[in-house]
């Protein structure tokens, strides 16, 4: 069998930290971690199969890391809302703390440790995570489900989504959560439900696709004001998103597809689909370089507990430790 220096023309090399600039295919001995590591390139992107959610549900709330996401509520097949919340690490997903409320197609900021849902068909509620329970804060002024929204838990952008206050329809509502209540900015330029959201913070944001035509509508908030911006290449609502408004990545949606877009601040790019094509999932990602898909509605109706990660770019995996 042929050996390591036979195929690259050299050994393995210690090192006491990873190499600053690692070249595509290379493989280090990082001698503080006790951990043999290699740099592996995914071209354009790729999504893999992660570990599967305890419960399948659809209109799923996402937010967090591809290594760190937090899912809640949700639909099950036989129409019941949920307050299940689980926790991703990376690579199984875990049961903890029930939020008070069950509901669907709530908007969700923040990270596992820190986190804010709001909206739904519980309209307007609002609760906080810690990390270990949720607790129920200030409502929205404006009830409205299918909501998306960008920020944390203590500076967060609620957006769109279907106002059942009024007459009910697509809307445009824009508020700010500034840790204690809800205050009412300026509005989007198009009202929609079911679209996705990017941004974390709420001075930057991106209001992507949704129900509304030609559902492919990108709109950028400044902190002040929405502006149209770039459709995606494929207009679509009910998909999931995460990201920056410099960096972001959306993927599934109606009418039930695997299509994953790619944003670099200016122009949508088609990426690679997911493995299972889905509405109604959940999202979270630092970035348009690592985002997870979880939860949602597949082709047969089935609340799939599938998830994916998706990875472009380079980056530095461990191979083994001591």
């Amino acid at each position: 069998m042929a050996e390591y220096k036979g195929i690259h023309g050299t050994k393995i090399q210690n090192y006491t930290s990873d190499p600053a600039n690692p070249l595509t295919g290379q493989v280090w001995y990082n001698a503080t971690s006790n951990t043999l590591k290699f740099e592996q390139n995914f071209g354009a992107g790729s999504w893999a199969t992660g570990g599967a959610m305890n419960t399948g549900r659809q209109q799923i709330t996402g937010f967090g890391l591809q290594s760190a996401a937090l899912a809640y509520g949700g639909e099950l097949a036989n129409g019941a809302p949920q307050s299940l919340t689980e926790i991703y690490n990376g690579t199984n997903w875990t049961a903890v703390n029930n939020a008070n409320t069950a509901r669907k197609a709530a908007g969700g900021v923040g990270s596992t440790a820190a986190g804010l849902i709001f909206g739904g068909d519980a309209p307007g509620v609002t609760e906080k995570w810690n990390g270990t329970n949720w607790t129920e804060v200030n409502d929205m002024n404006t009830p409205r489900q299918q909501v998306a929204g960008s920020g944390t838990q203590t500076s967060a952008l609620a957006f769109g989504g279907y106002d059942g206050a009024g007459a009910g329809g697509p809307s445009a509502a824009t508020e700010l959560w500034n840790g204690t209540n809800w205050t009412t900015v300026n509005a989007l330029n198009t009202g929609r439900y079911a679209l996705a959201g990017a941004g974390n913070t709420n001075t930057a944001a991106l209001g992507i696709g949704g129900a509304t035509s030609p559902r492919a509508q990108t709109e950028l908030w400044n902190g002040t004001n929405w502006t149209e911006v770039n459709d995606l290449n494929t207009g679509r609502e009910r998909l999931a998103g995460s990201g920056l408004t410099t960096s972001a990545l959306v993927f599934g949606g109606e009418s039930t597809t695997a299509k994953t877009e790619s944003w670099n601040g200016t122009n949508w790019t088609e990426t690679a689909d997911l493995s299972i094509a889905k509405k109604n999932g959940g999202g979270a990602g630092l970035n348009n370089t690592s985002s997870l898909s979880f939860g949602g509605d597949a082709p047969s109706g089935t609340r799939t507990t599938a998830t994916e990660e998706f990875t472009s770019g380079s980056i530095t995996k461990t191979l083994g430790t001591d």
